[in-house]
């Protein structure tokens, strides 16, 4: 089965539904492409959405569908996505028994996080290991806390949730520190006391977690905070030959245009070239969904009065 739109979205997480909901709202013929793998999942709770503070990942989404139910000109496909072209100017995705082509396209299809291999973390992750200390921390106040890195980054984190959330943190490395002796240095200064014994497993439990440690002994927290890398969730930004920013994101302009024509990026997948950091919040990722739809939108009038002949 074949259909065209004038937009196809790829990715139905709050950035993808945003765009989604904007472009609706303008009439425009959409089709939103959805697997409903989402980066939250794992997590019990959403934090820092104005209005929807404490809903379910899983909640906040169903409420974003059904807006979207309202809006005559939104479809929504609730299949994978398998390929992805731009060929002759227009959008071909193929998704499961569909074949859909579109005038613009966004992608909206996110990271994964990639935990380290310890046995019990994808248990943990998302219900008492947190990747963000910002959007989970309040409720782990002045408890005893963990951060989980060797990087200097994870000793950053360390650092900052002494300073926002608790006194009471340890940095487990999980084997030799990676991080200068510099940062080593004014980590004990300030307290924090850095275990370097390898994680052989990680317990969830009512109280929080519990690391196995290698040499048999255990610690237990309140809570931990993750420090971990990322990885596209789908390849389609690098098979249309998109502009990577060094860590991987899609690079896109203030208006979340990509380095092809006709292709948008939006939310934790997206990044504004060449800022050297990333907001990866649930409100950030629905602002960078509104601003490539409202934008996007202008392009397709401003294409088709541009395409008017005005010499007569």
């Amino acid at each position: 089965m074949k259909s065209h739109f004038e937009v196809a979205i790829i990715g139905g997480g709050p950035a993808g539904l945003a765009a989604a909901q904007v472009l609706g709202r303008q009439r425009r013929r959409v089709i939103l492409v959805d697997s409903r793998q989402g980066r939250n999942a794992a997590a019990s709770k959403v934090h820092m959405v104005l209005g929807r503070e404490g809903t379910t990942p899983s909640g906040l989404v169903l409420a974003g569908r059904q807006e979207l139910a309202g809006l005559p000109t939104v479809s929504i496909l609730p299949v994978e996505a398998i390929k992805v072209l731009v060929a002759d100017g227009k959008i071909l995705v193929w998704a499961t028994a569909r074949e859909i082509t579109a005038d613009f396209l966004i992608l909206a299809t996110g990271v994964v996080d990639q935990l380290p291999p310890i046995p019990g973390i994808d248990a943990a992750f998302g219900k008492c290991l947190f990747h963000c200390p910002l959007c989970h921390g309040l409720e782990a106040t002045d408890q005893r806390l963990v951060v989980l890195g060797n990087s200097e980054h994870a000793a950053f984190m360390a650092a900052y949730v002494q300073d926002r959330i608790s006194r009471d943190v340890q940095l487990c490395s999980n084997g030799e520190p990676r991080f200068s002796r510099g940062t080593r240095t004014r980590l004990h200064r300030n307290g924090i006391r850095i275990i370097e014994d390898e994680v052989a497993g990680i317990r969830a439990h009512a109280g929080g977690l519990t690391l196995t440690l290698g040499t048999a002994s255990s610690m237990t927290y309140r809570a931990g905070f993750l420090s971990s890398t990322h990885r596209q969730r789908s390849p389609f930004g690098q098979a249309l030959g998109c502009s990577l920013t060094d860590d991987g994101r899609v690079r896109v302009d203030h208006f979340q245009r990509t380095s092809v024509p006709l292709v948008f990026a939006v939310g934790d997948m997206a990044k504004v070239g060449p800022a050297t950091g990333n907001m990866t919040f649930v409100a950030t990722a629905i602002a960078s969904g509104v601003t490539a739809a409202a934008f996007l939108d202008e392009d397709i009038f401003a294409r088709n009065w541009d395409s008017q002949d005005t010499s007569q």
